[in-house]
């Protein structure tokens, strides 16, 4: 059994260890259709913004005390403040029934 950790702690230890060394060269790779994984270092943009959402919508099943709560909390880099914030109404309208926190920062 120590041995199954020791392989998973080389594992573990090896991999991230690739996994930043393949991420210095990131150019700008999409996700969720908006904005980039959020490392200014990284980013060739003039200026870059970081964008923060979180909130949720519940469902809640006929007579039943329990809901089913879908939460977002996801941060993103953006070139502009202005596609920040088309992001942030975009995810608004989606997930409006629980309110979280938005936020649209400089970042340089």
């Amino acid at each position: 059994m120590p041995r199954a950790f020791i392989f998973a702690f080389l594992f573990l230890a090896f991999g991230a260890g690739g996994a930043q060394a393949a991420g210095t060269d990131i150019g700008r790779p999409p996700i969720f259709g908006d904005g980039v994984a959020c490392d200014a270092r990284l980013l060739s943009w003039p200026s870059v913004w970081y964008g923060h959402f979180s909130g949720g919508i519940a469902r809640y099943a006929p007579n039943s005390p329990s809901a089913f709560v879908d939460w977002h909390d996801d941060k993103l880099c953006f070139p502009s403040r202005r596609e920040c914030l088309h992001w942030q109404h975009a995810e608004r309208r989606l997930y409006h029934e629980i309110k979280g926190d938005w936020t649209c920062l400089p970042l340089r």
